[in-house]
Formats: structure tokens, C-alpha cells, sequence
């Protein structure tokens, strides 16, 4: 059976976002994460998570999307090869293996709720040490530190024309086009306004 336009079209694009992240800084990696919205993009977040490069605050805003108090209710073993729904445990497992020692970004204030780590720390209280299936890292219940993402506009979603079409087609957050194209017109205009006043000096 073959696959649908639509599938072909968002398989290629989710290609070419793996190979322009592969060579990005890792601020667009954390603007991209902030991008994702819920299950639809598990694919994409799996693997930027299991790349070596992927700093601590974007594994830490995948940690925290994942709703890790709920894990805590009713604690299982973590599966030895985590499908992409199964962020929780890719964070956990990666982090044994020695991922995401690198923190050079810094999370913004909304993008973890507060209360979840709250929430989180409390139900860690409730279990004696050692009596989970799993160990979660003091490091992940600290989150501070780090730099805030400089990300310049040729690399920003927002306004690079290579990639808005992109991040629009696999669903991500990206600003209206029509906003785009407004900044885009009122820049041209501006300079075209500027080039028309200088031939027009004595």
C-alpha cells in the first residue's frame, strides 16, 4: 500500500529538519522544542533527545513535558528501548549514559509550570530511597543556569523564508504568514523609500 501524499511530504520535511537542527546551534533546538505541541511531535522530540549534542535545557523541557509526577503514581521499570511517546524514560536512560551534561541555555520562566517540579519533589518525598524503579537526577529538579537563546532572525523560524514553510508544514508553532510577509513588504518598502529619497537629492 502506498503512502499518502500528505505522509511523503511531512516525512521529507521532518528529514530536512533533522539535517538543519544536526547543524544548528542549539538555540534553535530550544526555540524548536517550544514549537512542539503534545504527542504530535514525539518523533521529533525522541530525536533530538537522543542526539549527543542536545543541551540540558532542552532535555529538561522535554522531561517536564512529559509530566513527570504522573510517572510516580504508579512507578514501572523504564523500558530498556523507549518508543517516542516515552520521553520520561529516554530523558532518564540517556542521562545514565552520560547525555546532556552540556548547559548552555537557560530556561525561561514559562517554560516549565513551577508547580510541576513542586509537585514532582513532593511525590519524590513520599518514596523511601531506593524504592523506585528508576532514579530521577537531582539535576532535573534544579533547572537554573545557563544563557538565554540568541537567536539571530536568519535562523529564526519566524522570519527565515526557508524555514517558516518548513516548521508550518510539520505543524510547529510558527508566527502567521501574513504577519511575515507585512515585516517582509514594510522592510522592502522602507528601503526602497530610502534609495528613491537619495536619487531624489540634488
Amino acid at each position: 500500500m502506498n503512502a499518502s501524499p500528505h505522509a511523503t511530504t511531512t516525512d521529507t520535511s521532518a528529514t530536512t529538519l533533522r539535517r538543519i537542527l544536526k547543524s544548528a546551534p542549539q538555540d534553535l533546538w530550544l526555540d524548536t522544542i517550544r514549537r512542539t505541541k503534545g504527542s504530535a511531535h514525539d518523533d521529533l522530540v525522541h530525536w533530538m533527545l537522543g542526539q549527543p549534542e542536545c543541551d540540558f535545557a532542552v532535555a529538561a523541557y522535554a522531561f517536564y513535558r512529559s509530566d513527570p509526577a504522573s510517572h510516580l503514581t504508579d512507578p514501572q521499570p523504564l523500558p530498556p528501548r523507549p518508543k517516542a511517546s516515552q520521553t520520561f524514560a529516554q530523558v532518564l536512560l540517556n542521562w545514565d549514559m552520560g547525555f546532556y551534561r552540556t548547559h548552555r541555555l537557560c530556561l525561561d520562566d514559562d517554560d516549565i509550570d513551577r508547580r510541576q517540579i513542586r509537585r514532582l519533589n513532593q511525590k519524590l518525598l513520599a518514596w523511601p530511597k531506593g524504592a523506585l524503579p528508576f532514579n530521577i537526577p537531582t539535576r532535573l529538579l534544579d533547572t537554573e543556569g545557563g544563557q538565554p537563546t540568541d537567536l539571530p532572525q536568519h535562523l529564526s523560524p519566524d522570519h527565515a523564508s526557508h524555514l517558516w514553510p518548513l516548521y508550518q508544514a510539520l505543524g510547529l508553532r510558527v508566527r502567521p504568514q501574513r504577519s511575515v510577509l507585512r515585516r517582509r513588504v514594510a522592510k522592502a518598502t522602507g528601503l526602497l523609500n530610502r534609495v528613491t529619497f537619495r536619487s531624489a537629492r540634488p
